[in-house]
């Protein structure tokens, strides 16, 4: 398997994830912060708390995945979007793991 192409896996979450979860944890934010209202405030903090916790996350699974490289764009996008990163992280993982796993087994006859 080609090592190089392993450290830039990154696959990029289809745009629209980046309206509605950014979006709405920014939105929630402003609506917060105009209203006062402290059901808001705890609502965006608690977003915000999650997809830095997320966004950790997938920092390390994705250096634990061998994705050096390209573990900054997976944290930066799961801060962004949060789960639908994690599950193309999930996803990008195991595509390699059954890469890595074919490429041991050598050609198949």
């Amino acid at each position: 398997m080609n090592t190089r192409m392993n450290r830039d896996t990154f696959v990029a979450v289809d745009p629209r994830w980046y309206a509605t979860n950014l979006g709405g944890v920014v939105l929630t934010g402003v609506l917060a912060a105009l209203t006062r209202r402290r059901f808001l405030r705890w609502l965006f903090w608690g977003a915000v708390a999650l997809h830095v916790s997320e966004a950790a996350y997938s920092y390390k699974a994705a250096q634990d995945a061998g994705f050096t490289e390209s573990a900054p764009k997976w944290s930066l996008q799961t801060l962004a979007v949060g789960f639908p990163s994690i599950i193309a992280l999930r996803t990008a993982r195991e595509d390699s793991a059954r890469a890595a796993s074919a490429a041991e087994l050598g050609p198949q006859r």
